[in-house]
């Protein structure tokens, strides 16, 4: 069997005892990461994933490695379960399940502030996860660590990037605000409490997201410890955690793939994207903006937020392609930067089209996906929204795009991917009768390398002359189709 060392040739790798299992130690990057691997594995590789505090209270840790589970580490402190570190965990999990082939789905363990990046990470990868085992979890981060550690709550709101102080305690976005996402997937949670915990308290973390999940018809359990505080974490005996995910772990093996779950965007962008405002308030603003009898809506993210226009306090870079080519159809565009399939899905159920009744509505969607999800998901994900916008505006073209070119040269492997993708996505353009838009060669040259001249520096986004090259092409099929 490959090892991670032999994986992973370039790294630094250790290997040493860890109560009788054999750890390996390595990086990923600049962070520490560990996996230890039980004597035998079980059928499927299955593993358990600890967020923070490795070896604290390992007793649920040994009993599933003694009954075949893996068990992975990868040490992101100080960030808190932020989208950056989404971002590297996403990484680290590619690499266990893609070059390690571990089981695709994880059961996730969270100490303390470790909830916020159990919880974070598994609504945004809700059909990757078996269950989450929560011990004494921060589940909302204006509970702890705002009340009772200045230092962590100062480094919390630069690790989000909240430009203010509001900005972070209006954040709807914590583990309790994305919850429906995890219940629409089945995943199980338990939380083990201590009722005297003054550091993380019960009332406002644990038992809000355990009211919370019942009500969203979620299966969870909470075991309470009398009298205990934030420590001891844990159970001396685990027997009941273990039964409790073995008894529930094919729960969430029927999910959905995440990209088809509609769900927020919990990545405010604020300065970065050029917003000055939240996730949310963009949202706001482009509905806002649609109310002005738009023949052409743009749904997308920040490649189609891109493109600015009225309405929009964003970052644009079309500069005036906008004007000659989308203004003649009071063009719309409700483009987000960092937006999946799935955060497309949540703002059409929330007013995205409710306010317009557009001759033609463009979508461009899926690039964020190439991260976390397979091209075959991906391909799903576009559909429904394509079928999603086609009940809510029957009256309209859809124009479906290929995704564009990612990476310089036909050799990245991400080219690979939107390959398949953009096949998926042509069969599913014909078989709901789609217009059909791929501007491949476009935004590339002969040999399939980037025109630099089009697409900008990251092999992902356009320049200005991209935008030229985008808003000709369909201008020409939306007037081939008699929108003039």
């Amino acid at each position: 069997m490959l090892t991670v060392c032999s994986l992973l040739a370039t790294a630094i790798c250790m290997s040493s005892d860890y109560h009788g299992f054999a750890r390996t130690d390595f990086k990923l990057d600049r962070f520490d990461a560990i996996l230890v691997a039980p004597k035998t594995p079980a059928k499927g590789k299955p593993w358990i994933w600890r967020t923070e505090f490795f070896d604290h209270r390992p007793e649920l840790d040994l009993a599933l490695l003694n009954k075949g589970f893996h068990l992975a580490y990868v040490d992101i402190q100080n960030e808190y379960g932020s989208p950056g570190a989404i971002y590297q965990y996403d990484r680290f999990y590619r690499l266990l399940v893609n070059e390690h082939k571990l089981s695709p789905r994880v059961v996730l363990e969270g100490f303390s502030r470790g909830g916020l990046s159990a919880y974070n990470w598994a609504a945004a990868n809700p059909d990757k996860v078996i269950a989450i085992y929560a011990d004494a979890p921060v589940c909302d981060f204006r509970s702890w660590p705002r009340k009772s550690s200045a230092q962590d709550w100062t480094q919390l709101k630069a690790a989000y990037g909240f430009p203010s102080e509001q900005d972070a305690l209006d954040y709807p976005f914590g583990p309790i605000g994305k919850l429906e996402v995890l219940a629409k997937a089945r995943v199980p949670l338990i939380h083990v409490v201590g009722t005297a915990d003054d550091v993380v308290p019960v009332s406002e973390n644990t038992d809000l997201l355990e009211q919370a999940y019942r009500r969203l018809g979620g299966e969870i359990k909470v075991i309470r410890k009398p009298g205990v505080g934030h420590h001891p974490h844990s159970l001396e005996d685990p027997r009941r955690i273990v039964e409790f995910i073995l008894k529930n772990q094919g729960n969430s093996r029927k999910s959905p793939p995440a990209t088809l779950i509609p769900a927020p965007n919990p990545e405010s962008r604020y300065l970065s994207a050029g917003w000055r405002s939240s996730w949310l308030q963009q949202h706001a603003d482009a509905i806002e903006a649609s109310r002005s009898n738009p023949r052409l809506v743009l749904i997308g993210d920040s490649i189609t937020q891109g493109w600015g226009g009225p309405g929009r306090n964003v970052g644009a870079v079309a500069g005036d392609a906008y004007g000659r080519y989308l203004a003649p159809f009071r063009a719309v565009n409700m483009g987000m930067s960092g937006d999946r399939t799935q955060h497309a899905l949540w703002r059409i159920d929330h007013g995205a089209l409710d306010h317009s009744r557009p001759e033609a509505v463009a979508i461009l969607i899926g690039v964020n996906n190439l991260n976390s999800d397979s091209p075959m998901a991906i391909v799903r994900g576009v559909e429904a929204v394509a079928l999603k916008v086609r009940r809510k505006q029957p009256q309209a073209k859809v124009v479906l795009h290929a995704l564009f070119p990612v990476g310089a040269t036909p050799s990245d492997p991400r080219r690979a991917l939107v390959k398949e993708v953009n096949e998926g996505l042509a069969a599913i353009a014909k078989r709901h009768k789609l217009l059909w838009l791929d501007l491949t060669t476009d935004f590339t040259l002969p040999d399939g390398s980037v025109n630099w001249d089009r697409m900008s520096g990251d092999a992902l986004h356009l320049r200005q002359g991209g935008y030229e090259v985008w808003g000709k092409r369909i201008s020409e099929l939306l007037r081939q189709t008699e929108l003039r």
